[in-house]
C-alpha cells in the first residue's frame, strides 16, 4: 500500500527557510567570533566567543525547531512542543551560565557580546521570514458557511 506524500504547506516553508537562514547567520557569526576572539583575547576570546554564539543557537533554533514540528501537530501538541523546547533551553542557559560563572579566565564581555548578537540575529531572521512570508488566511477550495 502506497500513500501519497503529503504536500508542503506555507507554514512548513516559513519554518524550514527560518531554520536554514538562522543555521547560515549563526554560521556567519560564528566565523566572526573567532575572529574577534583571536584579536581580542586569543584562544580564550575565541572560546568565550564561540560558547555565546552556542547560546545564541541554542535559544532561536529551539523554538523555530517546535515549530517546525509542532505545525503540522494537534494544538495540544504543539503547545506540549512550544512550551516543553523554551523550558528547557532556559534551564539548560541557566545551567551553562552558573557554570560559566565560576571558570576562571573566561572572557565574560565576548561571550555577552556574542551571545546577544546571537539572539538579536535570530530574532530579526524570525522578523524577515515571518514578514515576507506568504501564508494564506483561508484554505483554498473550502466553501465559505456565510452566504
Amino acid at each position: 500500500m502506497t500513500s501519497e506524500p503529503i504536500p508542503e504547506t506555507a507554514e512548513a516553508r516559513v519554518y524550514r527557510t527560518a531554520l536554514r537562514n538562522t543555521v547560515i547567520g549563526l554560521a556567519a557569526l560564528a566565523v566572526l567570533a573567532v575572529v574577534v576572539g583571536v584579536l581580542v583575547a586569543g584562544g580564550r576570546g575565541v572560546v568565550a566567543s564561540l560558547v555565546g554564539v552556542g547560546v545564541s543557537a541554542l535559544a532561536g533554533l529551539t523554538t523555530q525547531a517546535a515549530m517546525a514540528w509542532g505545525h503540522k501537530r494537534s494544538t495540544d501538541q504543539m503547545t506540549i512542543a512550544i512550551g516543553g523546547s523554551w523550558l528547557l533551553k532556559m534551564m539548560l542557559i541557566v545551567i551553562a551560565l552558573l557554570i560559566l560563572q565560576g571558570v576562571e579566565n573566561f572572557h565574560k564581555e565576548l561571550f555577552a557580546a556574542f551571545a546577544v548578537t546571537g539572539v538579536l540575529l535570530t530574532l530579526a531572521v524570525d522578523f524577515t521570514v515571518l514578514r515576507t512570508a506568504r501564508v494564506p488566511y483561508v484554505v483554498p477550495g473550502s466553501k465559505s458557511t456565510a452566504e
